[in-house]
């Protein structure tokens, strides 16, 4: 059901994690005014995957990257948040003070007048399938400022968010913000699939076979060949931009660097076949 021009009602729960397993869940309004008493909960994970499946709300949590893994690791996903830390650090780039911190407890210190603290250092990510893991790892630092602080900021949001000059983008980019946070930590959980054969077909496909002495594979050698003839020459070292510059000089050409977008600008056999050259050979260097 929509709930104003560009907006999608929904039902809204704020999040807070107390680090050993439990938390409080907070029900709220549009506006992101309290909607019910807090629910203190024993176990956070089992709490919000049982509203995940009956309610599917749009989570209101201080920061996906701490909260998330967490959740995943205890087998729960979720559709939807509102990621109060990455909205915080647009909301502030669109009021030209991208860089300033950005986490919950900066965002309620400048919303209450308390000297703003520095954003915690970043956590390190668990290998994916770690399961060694505490399920709620302590965030370093001081406790965070807890679900009062959490809703406040987030109704704060809404009203800067309201006052941009085109509010129904920047809840679409808040919400691709935070979507994209969740599908960074599902990838960062679960790995990406990786097959050595797959992986090594795609290089053949790309560069041909690799040479049996050693150098370049096929492709690129070909390549080479064909750069060579297009200036005249026997050869031409096509990985070297000074040896390139003194080919197309030797042609009448004077270039500053061999970077493509100078290339393009040159009217020559050889660029084509130098570009395709640059581009595979970076893929060799890097991946084979």
């Amino acid at each position: 059901m929509s709930h104003g021009a560009g907006r999608i009602a929904s039902v809204l729960v704020a999040v807070v994690s107390d680090e050993q397993g439990g938390g409080a869940l907070q029900p709220l309004d549009p506006a992101g005014a309290p909607a019910g008493v807090p629910e203190p909960v024993t176990d956070l994970a089992a709490a919000m995957a049982g509203r995940e499946r009956v309610e599917q709300p749009r989570w209101i949590w201080a920061s996906g990257a701490t909260l998330y893994p967490a959740l995943l690791r205890a087998g729960v996903r979720v559709e939807r948040c509102h990621d109060v830390e990455l909205t915080e650090a647009l909301l502030l780039g669109h009021a030209g003070r991208w860089g300033e911190p950005r986490a919950l407890a900066a965002a309620w210190a400048r919303l209450t007048g308390a000297p703003v603290p520095a954003d915690p250092p970043p956590r390190v990510a668990a290998p994916p399938g770690d399961g060694q893991a505490a399920l709620f790892d302590a965030v370093p630092g001081p406790p965070g400022p807890g679900l009062t602080a959490l809703t406040r900021v987030y109704a704060d949001q809404l009203e800067r968010i309201a006052a941009t000059a085109q509010p129904g983008r920047f809840r679409l980019l808040v919400a691709a913000e935070s979507a994209g946070a969740l599908i960074a930590a599902e990838m960062g959980a679960a790995g990406l699939p990786w097959r050595a054969d797959v992986h090594d077909a795609v290089l053949a496909e790309l560069l041909g076979e690799p040479s049996p002495v050693g150098g370049p594979p096929r492709r690129l050698a070909e390549l080479a060949a064909r750069i060579a003839d297009a200036f005249g020459v026997r050869q031409v070292h096509a990985d070297s931009p000074a040896e390139l510059l003194r080919a197309f000089a030797r042609a009448g050409v004077e270039l500053p660097n061999t970077r493509a977008w100078v290339l393009r600008g040159v009217d020559h056999p050889a660029v084509p076949l130098v570009l395709e050259y640059k581009e595979l050979y970076r893929i060799w260097t890097a991946h084979g």
